[in-house]
């Protein structure tokens, strides 16, 4: 007997690994598909009973926060309830003759004042109000996170 005839050829090898790659593709795809009359909001029908699922209801308020009841193990069918309306108020609100910045990595008192302006000689009049403003006596001397109150 002939060792070499003992090995399977290339048509069984090519055959194998065609089904081993189908079958996979396969089972891959049953274990990602779920069933079709499946729930597909909830647990399997086979977990049901074990898994507690838990029911959120809304409740409107008057206040500004509202509340959520949760209960667990009970489900239902939610139903809709009325919203409370805010009732509108005109408020005039005054316009405010400078507006807070607050000071960036890399930022100096002239290139915040060209974010504000884009006219050459106004933004170096600009950036001398801001230091006015702020009580800046060093420009250099700005650091990050500080609040500045921009003139308009």
């Amino acid at each position: 007997m002939d060792p070499a005839l003992a090995l399977p050829s290339y048509r069984v090898y090519r055959g194998s690994i065609g089904a081993l790659l189908i079958g996979s593709i396969v089972a891959v795809w049953l274990l990602v598909l779920p069933p079709a009359g499946a729930d597909q909001d909830g647990p399997p029908a086979a977990l049901a009973g074990v898994v507690q699922t838990a029911t959120v209801t809304a409740t409107p308020e008057a206040t500004a926060g509202a509340s959520a009841t949760v209960t667990p193990g009970e489900t239902g069918t939610p139903t809709a309830t009325s919203t409370p309306s805010a009732t509108p108020t005109s408020t005039p609100t005054p316009e405010s003759d400078t507006v807070t910045y607050i000071v960036q990595s890399g930022d100096t008192l002239f290139s915040i004042a060209a974010q504000y302006e884009t006219d050459g000689p106004a933004i170096d009049a600009l950036a001398a109000a801001i230091a006015q403003a702020n009580g800046i006596t060093n420009p250099q001397s700005i650091q990050v996170g500080q609040e500045l109150e921009i003139p308009r």
